[in-house]
Parts: structure tokens; sequence; C-alpha cells
């Protein structure tokens, strides 16, 4: 609390400073998104100083209690959406109630195991652990969050509440027992005496009284306290009690969260979509129904059980849909508020399938004016999922982007970082049939001219937008009557419109001489795309010309 303290910390003084209100700083830094280049410089610097160690610790059980063997790591920093210096996570094995000799001597396996992820864990037995290849030989597989560092058994995407946890890429370290030091903790007597800075109950971090509460689950924006503490200079029940805190763990499928609160379905039948970013978020169904804040700004909830999820003081906003499948033709749109960048994820249930889909776009601009659109459904290909997972990455669905809020789409992108994957969208062709194919400016009577826009076969010309079409640049369609055909009987349907004959004619004539061909291009918007196609009309008329003498 005294903003003038400062000690240099040492392992010999930390007992010194060993209570709560004291904390671990790495100096001349703060945990923000402007800082994150300075931290990793740092880290870079001293991280072939060290090589990767676990702190092992082995708890005898007695009759019927587990014996517990339980493995902590300490990570450099957190690099997830709660920025924090510092973070202990463990991993724990849970063998019968056996001495640690008769354990080794038998080779008895452990019954279950236990992993932490967040404010909590998840258990799964040892035989299904064996069973989905968890497993290598003896040693346990554990797949790490990308920059939040909880624990999970396979490889995947999962929901974590404030962001997703993302493990498994092909392209990631895998370190494996050779590679770890190992430094058991002693317990008991004769067994030599426990580090000092495992008597150290502050926090591993720099301290900043905030947090994130959603739903009553908090995550904190500082350092964690050490593997034996908990808040208030208490000894923490994963230390003091380790079976208990493993065995009251969600079991695997069930995530973490479910400790903390429940959503209608389960998780495999639940869709989420969050956005992290000035914008506001919406998801429409294929029933055109809407969860999201309408313009009255009251949170609209049309499909039944959707959850809105919007923190207070954050960017961050997700929605929660149960009994989601891809069948359901999920549209999510983003409508920007503010500027700078964002975030979309979403992952959707494939039953057929038997996965869920998970998209990730970064990167992506972002004004007051962006509107972004990612359609959503089960009409593409599926990348190849590992055997041990059930959430695999859509690498196809693409993100159209309308950058200034005119209703055009200019970019569009697949899953990824958008400024390396955005391609800018070309109008599309469309094929232009004109009737009368030649106009006499002396005609009498004529009234309108009919246009047949036939557009690329994955798009529907009843889902051209007839106030933007234009002919010659400037003269619109008559609102009606409209008419799909097909003039052409080449199985592929058209539009029909019609325009005013006089404004054609005072076209023509601007353009083109009596006896031109005079071509004339017919432009619109289709689900947000520019189509653009030509015809010509020829000038039909007498040419008067004088009589040469001699």
């Amino acid at each position: 609390g005294d903003p003038s303290f400062s000690e240099k910390a040492s392992l010999s003084k930390l007992l010194q400073w060993s209570r709560g209100v004291y904390y671990l700083d790495l100096e001349g830094k703060g945990p923000d998104t402007q800082s994150l280049g300075e931290y990793q410089r740092t880290y870079g610097e001293i991280r072939d100083s060290y090589r990767p160690t676990v702190y092992a610790r082995v708890l005898e059980g007695g009759g019927g209690d587990y014996t517990v063997v339980q493995y902590w790591f300490f990570y450099y920093f957190n690099d997830w959406r709660n920025l924090h210096e510092g973070d202990w996570e463990l991993v724990q094995l849970c063998f019968p109630g056996y001495t640690a000799q008769q354990i080794v001597e038998t080779g008895e396996q452990p019954v279950f195991a236990g992993y932490s992820q967040h404010q909590t864990g998840q258990r799964m037995s040892w035989t299904e652990m064996k069973e989905k290849a968890l497993v290598s030989g003896t040693h346990p597989r554990v797949y790490v969050g990308r920059g939040s560092h909880a624990n999970f058994f396979t490889p995947g995407q999962f929901w974590s509440v404030l962001d997703f946890d993302d493990t498994g890429l092909s392209s990631w370290r895998v370190i494996g027992p050779e590679q770890l030091d190992i430094v058991l903790l002693p317990e008991g007597e004769g067994q030599g005496e426990k580090p000092q800075w495992l008597e150290f109950k502050g926090y591993w971090g720099e301290y900043l009284d905030f947090s994130i509460s959603i739903r009553g689950l908090r995550f904190w924006v500082h350092g964690p306290l050490g593997p034996a503490w908990g808040e208030g200079e208490l000894t923490s029940n994963r230390w003091e009690h380790p079976a208990e805190w493993a065995a009251a763990l969600p079991q695997y499928p069930k995530l973490f969260w479910t400790s903390f609160f429940d959503l209608p379905g389960d998780w495999f039948t639940q869709a989420f979509f969050s956005i992290f970013s000035p914008a506001d978020l919406h998801v429409y169904d294929g029933l055109g129904r809407h969860v999201g804040v309408n313009e009255q700004g009251d949170v609209e909830k049309e499909i039944p059980g959707a959850l809105y999820i919007a923190p207070e003081g954050t960017q961050y906003k997700t929605i929660v849909i149960p009994e989601a499948d891809v069948s359901q033709n999920y549209r999510l749109v983003v409508n920007g508020t503010g500027s700078g960048t964002m975030e979309i994820k979403a992952q959707v249930p494939d039953v057929e399938n038997g996965v869920k889909r998970y998209l990730e776009y970064t990167d992506v601009p972002v004004s007051a004016a962006t509107v972004a659109t990612v359609d959503i459904t089960p009409e593409i290909t599926l990348g190849p999922v590992a055997a041990e997972s059930i959430s695999v990455r859509d690498t196809i669905t693409k993100l159209k982007l309308d950058s200034d809020g005119d209703g055009i789409l200019e970019l569009e992108s697949t899953p990824g970082n958008f400024e390396r994957e955005k391609v800018v969208l070309a109008a599309l062709e469309a094929e232009i049939d004109i009737e009368p194919d030649a106009i006499d400016p002396g005609a009498a009577g004529e009234k309108f001219v009919t246009v047949r826009i036939e557009l690329p076969r994955e798009y529907d010309p009843r889902d051209i937008d007839v106030s933007t079409v234009r002919l010659g640049k400037d003269i619109p369609a008559w609102p009606r009557p409209v008419e799909t055909v097909d003039h052409d009987r080449d199985g592929v349907e058209e539009l029909m419109l019609r325009f005013d004959f006089r404004a054609v004619l005072d076209y023509l004539l601007r353009e083109g001489q009596l006896g031109d061909s005079v071509p004339i291009s017919v432009t619109g918007v289709v689900d947000g795309r520019r189509f653009v196609g030509t015809d010509s009309i020829v000038l039909r008329g007498t040419v008067v010309k004088p009589i040469r003498n001699g």
C-alpha cells in the first residue's frame, strides 16, 4: 500500500516480506497491451538461461485416501484477456492410497488426473485417458492454452467465459520429460527443508486492484498467489487438501466454468460468438431470429435460451446459443462503434460430423461505420480432426467487410489474420439482356425498356436490392413489376426489371448517333456485393443527307 516502498527481490528476503500485502514486480514494466513487446524482449533475453522446470510434490495417502502427485509450473507472463505478470498452474495424478514405494514397485497406475484451468479445473479417469491416447508411456499429455496456460486433456478450442482457450496447434513446441528439470518439493520429516519461496504469501506478479466479473466468475488482473496460498494468507485447498480438490473438479468433457454456473444444454451443443472490439455483436439464425442489442438499446433474445454477455468496463461481448447446429445457418453481424481493430471468434456445433467448428479472425479494422458479416453454414469441407479432439478449425468460411457502411462489401478474408488474408472484392460479372435490342427515336407509344439480369450461379437474383439497380449509371429501375424468369432456358433464373423508355432514349441520344450500337451498363447490389454487366441498344432511324449538284 506504500507507493514509495520497493525492495530488490531475492530468495533470502522473500520471507522478510512474506505477507499478502506484497507482490513481486518485473521492474520497469506494467501489464498492458502497449508493453507486451517489452515483456517479450526481456523474456527472450533470459529464457535460454533456464530449462523448463516442474516442481513436483508427493503426498502419500493412508488407507482409503489417494496418494497424490502434483506438478507445478510457473510461467513468466499471462498473455490472455486478463494480462498479468506470473502464472502458477497445476497437473495432478491421484493414485490408490499406497505408499509411494509400493506404487513404484507394483507399477500401480493413477485412478484419475486433475488439470488446473483458471480458477478451478477438470478431471478425467486414467482409463479414459489411455483409451483416448492421452498418455505417452506412463506420462500424461497436457495441452496448454495459448497465453492463459490453462491445462486441457485434448487439443482444440474451449470457451473459457472471458475468451477461448486455444490448444494443440500443429506448429507448437512439444516439451518431453527428458527436456524438463524436476525439482522435488520435500514433504514431511527427513525429506529436507522446503524452499523459502514456498512460504512467500504475496503475489507472483504486479498487483493491479482490478478484476473482470462475468456471471459471478472473477478474472483478476494481477499476479497469482504461490502454490500453497490463497486469499487472506490462508492455505490453498489444492495444496492442503489436493485429493478433495481434484475429486470435486468437473469431469471431462465438462469445463471448469460449470463449477460456477450452468448454461442451457451441454458444452457440445452450445454455440459461442465473441468479439473483442469497439463494436456491437448480433447473431441471426436461419429463421431470422435475432440476439443482440436492438435500436432501442435493449438486449433482444429471440432465439430460445440465448445468453448475451457484455462485462462492464470491457469491449468484450459474447452470445451463447444452446442446442445449436450449423444446419441453423447462423449469420454473425458486427457493427462498429469506434476506431481500432477487432477479434471475431465463433464456435458452432456440427452434429452430423460430431465436431465443433471454430473460426477466428484477428486484426480486423473497425470504425464507427464498419459492418462485418460471417455466414456459418453446413456447406463447407472440414479439415482433418485430431483423433483425440472434438474441435476443428474452420479455415474456409469468409468474413466480409463493408468498411464505410454503404451496404457494399469491399473486402473479405478467410479465418486468420485479416491483414494477411484479406482480398479485395471486385464487382460480380452479370449477364445482361435488354429489350428491345433497337430503339427508333421516332417510335411512338413505347413506355418502358425491359432488362434481364443473370448473376453467377451462387447468387440468387431474388436477393438483388432493386433500389440499387441503375441503367446507364443513373436511370433507376421501376420498383415493380419485378419477376424472375429463365428467358434463355439455361437453367439459371434472371431478374426481370423495367426502366422508363424516355430516360433510356435520352441516354442513347447523348452517348451515340443514329445507326450506332450504344453500349449501356447495368449495376446494382446483391447480398452486399456490387455487380455490373453490359448490353447494347442500336439507335435506329432514317439518316437524311443533302443532294449534291453536278
